[in-house]
């Protein structure tokens, strides 16, 4: 038995069965998710845009630099995040 399916139609059941409360509270969240992504995101880069720069310097950079600066490019990545639309 072969059984076709056509998407479209799929599509537009799915579509006029959601209700629209819940479509506007669901856009939200996803709009908040795709934030944290981005927030996510934009730390990696900096993470790997602070790997080109070289080591060394005047003060021997520890432990506890790489921390503060790893918290210091979270909140950036959130900030640009929620400043991006």
């Amino acid at each position: 038995m072969d059984v076709k399916v056509d998407p479209q139609q799929l599509l537009s059941q799915t579509m006029s069965q959601t209700p629209k409360k819940a479509a506007g509270r669901d856009s939200r969240k996803l709009k908040e998710t795709a934030q944290q992504f981005e927030a996510i995101y934009i730390q990696q880069v900096f993470k790997e845009m602070r790997k080109t720069i070289p080591k060394g310097g005047l003060i021997e950079r520890g432990n506890a630099d790489d921390i503060y600066t790893q918290l210091q490019d979270a909140e950036a990545g959130k900030v640009m995040a929620s400043k991006a639309e």
